[in-house]
């Protein structure tokens, strides 16, 4: 199961739209998921790694906490993508 499309990652009080590659795996009755965040500014990578409240919506206002995995980016750049692991049942 697989989801590509148009995302809202929230940062605390800050919420940023951005494109999401994500992916679901296990059983079905326990299933996990993961993915990429892409189009997220650089600017916020450090409040991001710092921040205890990630969440990430789904255009159908499903909201599942998230937390980011080793992310490698280059502040000259404005945007960088995120790998994520999510929590709870994936959201697609």
């Amino acid at each position: 199961m697989t989801y590509h499309g148009t995302a809202t990652l929230i940062v605390g009080e800050q919420q940023i739209e951005v494109t999401a590659d994500l992916r679901a795996f296990g059983p079905r009755d326990n299933r996990q998921w993961d993915g990429t965040l892409h189009d997220v500014p650089t600017q916020l990578m450090h409040a991001i790694e710092k921040s205890d409240d990630l969440r990430l919506r789904l255009p159908d206002d499903q909201t599942r906490p998230i937390w980011p995995r080793d992310a490698t980016h280059a502040f000259e750049e404005e945007f960088a993508s995120l790998p994520i692991s999510g929590d709870g049942l994936p959201p697609f």
